[in-house]
């Protein structure tokens, strides 16, 4: 179990590094007016989130081996809310700058997470 989530996570930070630098390159390069902290604060939170759901579902993988798929889709549907209650505490306006700040991370952990939790449920058959 630790050498597949270190697997996992190694993967994960270096893709969500990389695509941290391109965002803030895209919105350096062109004079997109924004909170630099709204970013930083949208791909730590992915980041964190995506660490803790994954290392949930490793460690209830067995005991609830029919139901990840629906620890999964919760615990997705729980980041979204997280996420906007965060922002609306921090009186953050959603607007489309600050949805493509948060969208864009937020569909690189998904399609990560996604791959991630295939693998365990068919390794699980």
């Amino acid at each position: 179990m630790i050498k597949n989530l270190l697997s996992f996570l190694s993967i994960f930070l270096l893709v969500l590094l990389v695509v941290y630098g391109i965002h803030t390159w895209v919105v350096s390069f062109f004079s997109i007016k924004n909170n630099p902290a709204i970013i930083n604060l949208s791909y730590v939170f992915n980041a964190v989130y995506t660490v803790l759901l994954i290392t949930v579902i490793l460690i209830l993988r067995k005991k609830f081996k029919d139901q990840i798929g629906f620890i999964f889709l919760a615990g997705s549907f729980v980041k979204l809310g997280v996420f906007v209650a965060i922002t609306k505490l921090n009186g953050i306006v959603m607007d489309k700058t600050v949805f493509l700040d948060f969208f864009t991370p937020y569909v690189i952990s998904l399609i990560l997470e996604v791959y991630y939790v295939s693998k365990i449920l068919n390794s699980n058959k």
